[in-house]
């Protein structure tokens, strides 16, 4: 999906796809940790509560000049020192700049070297000059612009027009106890109220999202919605570490008890980390209390390898679609067309394709 277009110049920032995968491994590639970004598709309760905790959302709507004026009428900007808040200078940039947002504001995720640094640099800047620091960095443009697809055709920058289709990515999330909305086009983060539910803060957001989609036709159906949440790899290997240490501290339990644990196959994980939680105390339990922690245990490690292994798939999946994204296919299509025209199939196919676009915009009409 675009970006906005408007008074801003493009700043050699390209248009980027509103995609889980593209988001994931832009903010990996920046040099984030802890933090993945997932498709929203029903906006249920259910749907949310399988990826909390929820950091932030993000929004993609399309834009037009008229709701533009009409929520900066309405916007009530605030300054809060504690909110990080960059304002959106150039064109393009604004899904990145809604990401970065949201993560600059979130507790115990890592934002990397070069990012921390940059954050420490720029937190005492205004909002515009955030922004501006924020498109000069060589970092965040390069891994920005890696995500970009080929084009065969330079192209320059233009404002856009009224009949241009223009889209925007705004972002929301709680901080500080007030739910905001952290609109890059804004003088400022929108303070949208107290938030009465920090662990379900989204539910204030839903009708928030859905008064904005009922305002435009029912032909109007681009719409997308990002979650910013807890990297669920990261945590399945954390919880793996912890009840693998368990496990072993109960079956030691149970073996002073005289009693042989059943052997269980424990498929090996490469990279799980060392555990930092306290170890489990098992004096003073039953046997019967150490068989029942074991089981519990033994469940949960399960649980948690099917999320490795689910995550790794997905982030095999995401791979190789970044992949295709990024890759120049135009020479292939080129070579295909030269050898169509050279066999003397092209003009054949050509003018059945325009008699398909002519019998269905026929049968368009005659609707």
């Amino acid at each position: 999906a675009g970006a906005l277009c408007g008074e801003m110049s493009g700043g050699g920032w390209s248009t980027i796809e509103s995609d889980p995968g593209v988001f994931t491994r832009l903010a990996r590639d920046i040099g984030i940790r802890g933090a993945q970004v997932e498709e929203i598709v029903t906006m249920e309760d259910d749907e949310f509560m399988s990826m909390a905790p929820i950091y932030g959302l993000i929004f993609l709507f399309k834009y037009t000049q008229e709701m533009a004026q009409s929520h900066r009428a309405s916007a009530n900007c605030v300054s809060n020192s504690n909110l990080y808040f960059a304002k959106q200078v150039i064109q393009n940039a604004c899904g990145t700049q809604a990401l970065l947002n949201i993560m600059m504001n979130v507790d115990g995720i890592q934002l990397g070297d070069e990012l921390s640094s940059f954050k420490a640099f720029t937190s005492d800047f205004p909002a515009d000059l955030k922004g501006e620091s924020m498109s000069n960095s060589e970092l965040i443009r390069t891994m920005h612009n890696s995500f970009a697809r080929p084009e065969p055709f330079e192209m320059t920058d233009r404002k856009a027009t009224k009949d241009d289709d223009v889209y925007h990515f705004t972002a929301y999330m709680p901080v500080d106890g007030n739910l905001y909305e952290l609109d890059g086009l804004q003088e400022g983060p929108i303070l949208l109220g107290p938030c009465t539910n920090t662990a379900s803060w989204w539910q204030q957001v839903r009708p928030i999202l859905n008064e904005r989609i009922e305002k435009y036709s029912q032909n109007e159906i681009r719409f997308n919605l990002l979650a910013v949440c807890r990297n669920k790899r990261d945590h399945a290997l954390s919880t793996i570490a912890k009840h693998r240490m368990d496990c072993e501290l109960i079956s030691a339990a149970l073996l002073s008890h005289g009693v042989q644990p059943q052997e269980e196959d424990d498929a090996m994980i490469d990279d799980v980390p060392e555990c930092d939680d306290d170890p489990m105390d098992c004096s003073g339990k039953t046997q019967q209390e150490l068989q029942d922690a074991l089981a519990t245990s033994r469940m949960v490690l399960r649980e948690a390898k099917e999320v490795v292994r689910d995550e790794d798939a997905k982030g095999a999946r995401f791979d190789k679609e970044n992949a295709r994204r990024k890759h120049n296919f135009i020479p292939f299509i080129i070579q295909l067309l030269q050898g169509l025209a050279s066999a003397g199939k092209l003009k054949g196919l050509q003018e059945a394709a325009e008699a398909r676009v002519k019998a269905k915009a026929g049968a368009a009409a005659a609707k």
